[in-house]
């Protein structure tokens, strides 16, 4: 978080009513969606004279993109072909927001429309991306909620990236943060990581999350797991050199256990008892062999992926574009 010191307080050139885009994340969504967009336009009314709001319906089983189409205020649409993730679908949104802010809020009320005020405030005063930090994890278990620390340990020691802890994707971007953004071309996207990663003056503001209305939470165990591993491979080489010094130890212990076994032989012999300690070093040597081919195996998959080159996201139809 940057020092309010470097920030011009108050900027001249920047609007009090600036044009707000909203980029909305959903999947199956569709029992609430519709009174969140009622709410969230009239309370971006109270903010500004001119706003958007794109509603990305990341491959909803259910029928969320029905409800936003049958809305009779102006909303956009983006549906995408299939379920691409979370991170897919704030990409798409971001390509077609063209706002003077940009504001990635969810689909969930969770997050309080009264933070988009404090936002547009702290843009006013010159920062350009504005982040929420959650205050309040009680409604996360503990084994998530010690996952999440170990996380960002982890993520904190081996990146020179910092990426602040308990900042989600609830926003503020300026202008300039969402062209940065969209020049960013891996496939293997952490947006936290990117945020924090394209840099700009940014602060961030503490907020409690407010219950949900509808939805219940789509993000199992293992699916943030395997969001947190690609944050670990993207922006972290701490367990490649974690394992470096694991086998160096290692190494180093095989190393003076034999120089033991010479002396042992050469002073009183070598006995012919043995064979437990042999199997039980055989098959912690192999574990540490077959792990470490793991870590660099996950590395390799991203390297796969980004070579591929698709796509992160295939767009299946837009609603309430203007024409091109």
């Amino acid at each position: 978080m940057n020092s309010p010191a470097l920030v011009c307080l108050n900027d001249p050139c920047r609007s009090a009513r600036p044009w707000i885009t909203c980029v909305v994340p959903a999947f199956n969504e569709a029992e609430g969606i519709a009174e969140f967009l009622r709410e969230l336009c009239q309370h971006l009314e109270k903010l500004t004279e001119k706003y958007d709001v794109i509603v990305v319906d990341d491959g909803s089983s259910d029928h969320t993109a029905k409800e936003v189409i049958a809305l009779s205020f102006p909303v956009q649409l983006i549906t995408l072909s299939r379920n691409f993730g979370k991170e897919a679908a704030i990409s798409a949104g971001l390509e077609d927001a063209h706002g003077e802010v940009v504001v990635i809020i969810d689909a969930d009320f969770q997050h309080p429309f009264p933070v988009i005020d404090e936002f547009i405030s702290h843009w006013r005063q010159g920062y350009e991306m504005v982040y929420a930090v959650r205050t309040d994890r009680g409604t996360d278990s503990s084994l998530r909620r010690n996952l999440s620390r170990l996380f960002y340990r982890i993520l904190s020691h081996g990146t020179s990236t910092q990426i602040p802890e308990n900042a989600g994707d609830f926003r503020l971007l300026d202008r300039k943060v969402v062209h940065a953004l969209r020049q960013l071309p891996e496939s293997n996207r952490f947006m936290k990581g990117l945020y924090s990663w394209v840099g700009f003056h940014s602060i961030g503001i503490k907020f409690t999350p407010s219950a949900r209305r509808a939805s219940t939470t789509r993000f199992s165990l293992i699916k943030l797991l395997d969001l947190a591993l690609t944050g670990l491979t993207s922006f972290s080489n701490f367990p490649l050199r974690l394992w470096v010094g694991v086998g160096s130890i290692i190494s180093l212990l095989s190393i003076l256990y034999g120089c033991y076994i010479v002396i042992e032989t050469l002073l009183i012999g070598n006995p012919v008892p043995g064979w437990a300690t042999l199997v039980v070093v055989i098959t912690f040597l192999s574990g540490i062999q077959l792990l470490s081919i793991g870590i660099i195996g996950e590395y390799l998959a991203r390297i796969f992926n980004e070579v591929k080159r698709r796509p992160n996201y295939l767009i299946s139809e837009k609603h309430g574009f203007p024409e091109e």
